[in-house]
């Protein structure tokens, strides 16, 4: 095994290890069954309008382990994107360029094996003209829950959140919760998400936004966008760039505002910005997500 490999196992199994040390932990082969280390890498692409790869960077290569840097590029290297109809005055040989964010995510399979797998990606486009994206107005942030605050629990929720015309939020979903804790059971665990997804969606649809006046999406009844909102209890102790986050994932919920196949390889933990919006103006990656296993 080389040195690389070592390097990976090691600093995955410490980030695995954080789940033994839990308040509530029910048990290691339970919890080897929940617990995941995630890491959102961020650069950007620049893509033929063909759909070809013509050029990717990531950023700060130097902090990524040298297995998942190599992984990832081999990804990057082999996509392909659905690129859609471009103004006639836009040169053949121009290329798209797009900021990304993609999520790998790694389980332990056992003491000595763990899988690596691209889990979504999300692309944006960059240095938009002006008034062709949704911005925010106002943003009050969530109160975090006293019960949820009382016991510890940290968290992460997606929010989709559809906004009309007149920047007001219509309607909202979490469309995924995932916890920094492990519960004595299930049913604990559904009782924290559920907390959370309140109290984040209380605060999102009072929000107000400022609607795009220029672009395709100026013309549209309403867009959905996605957000991302943090609860925890000390901040600045997240993960750095490049270091593996253990979470406990929770289910993805559907939405009736976006068809299926409408962001193909989309996930909502794909998303890097805390603060950020997001709104689908970026390319649609059609090249599958792949996954690898460490046998070593």
């Amino acid at each position: 095994m080389n040195a690389g490999r070592v390097a990976v196992r090691f600093s995955l199994m410490m980030a695995f290890a954080w789940a033994a040390t839990s308040a509530w932990a029910g048990g290691p082969s339970e919890l080897r069954k929940q617990v995941e280390a995630s890491m959102v890498l961020t650069g950007s692409v620049d893509v033929a309008q063909d759909g070809s790869v013509r050029r990717y960077e990531l950023d700060h290569p130097e902090q990524i382990d040298p297995v998942v840097l190599d992984f990832v590029e081999r990804n990057i290297r082999s996509w392909s994107f659905d690129v859609g109809s471009l103004p006639a005055v836009i040169s053949p040989t121009a290329t798209i360029r797009n900021s990304m964010s993609i999520l790998v995510v790694a389980k332990a399979i056992d003491d000595k094996t763990y899988s690596l797998r691209l889990v979504g990606s999300n692309f944006n486009a960059v240095n938009p003209e002006p008034g062709t994206r949704l911005r925010h107005a106002k943003m009050t942030p969530p109160t975090y829950p006293q019960a949820a605050a009382a016991a510890r629990v940290k968290g992460r929720v997606y929010v989709m959140v559809k906004v009309g015309r007149n920047g007001v939020v219509e309607d909202a979903i979490a469309e995924q919760v995932n916890l920094g804790v492990v519960a004595r059971n299930e049913i604990e665990m559904k009782r924290w998400r559920k907390m959370l997804a309140a109290s984040a969606l209380g605060a999102v649809k009072q929000w107000k936004f400022v609607y795009p006046t220029r672009g395709e999406q100026a013309d549209e009844p309403f867009i959905v966008a996605r957000v991302r909102v943090e609860y925890s209890l000390r901040p600045g102790t997240e993960a750095k760039y490049g270091e593996w986050a253990p979470y406990v994932p929770g289910p993805r919920q559907s939405n009736p505002w976006e068809s299926a196949d409408a962001n193909p390889g989309f996930s909502p933990d794909a998303l890097a910005a805390v603060d950020g919006i997001y709104s689908n103006d970026g390319l649609r990656l059609k090249t599958p997500l792949q996954a690898t296993v460490d046998g070593s």
